[in-house]
């Protein structure tokens, strides 16, 4: 199995930022899905159907949305072990999560 070394401190910096991604999903968007503002379906009007059918989509929506929010919620947590663990390999990783890695920078869907 081959390996490729990163740059430690460019590596802590990428898992600082995705920290702090993963702070701002954990204390403001997903209580604001579970608790807050989001948690209930905003009122639709009186028109015949609209609550029925609106309703069913927001449920839809919310639904969805929770489920990858928690999605992404577990992939930074991931990404932010495997920087911590290739940070204190003093940058080296293998094959796989280097090739990851540059898929995750060039934009590219990981699970593709």
């Amino acid at each position: 199995m081959s390996t490729r070394a990163f740059d430690s401190a460019a590596l802590e910096r990428y898992r600082q930022f995705l920290a702090e991604l993963l702070e701002e999903l954990e204390n403001e968007i997903i209580p604001s899905l579970r608790t807050g503002d989001l948690k209930k379906a905003p009122a639709f009007g009186t028109a015949p159907g609209a609550t029925e059918h609106a309703a069913v989509e927001y449920a839809d929506f919310h639904a969805t949305t929770w489920r990858n929010l928690q999605y992404l919620r577990g992939t930074l947590h991931g990404l932010i072990a495997g920087l911590q663990s290739a940070i204190e390999n003093g940058g080296v990783v293998d094959q796989q999560v280097a090739t990851d890695m540059l898929r995750l920078t060039d934009g590219d869907d990981l699970y593709a």
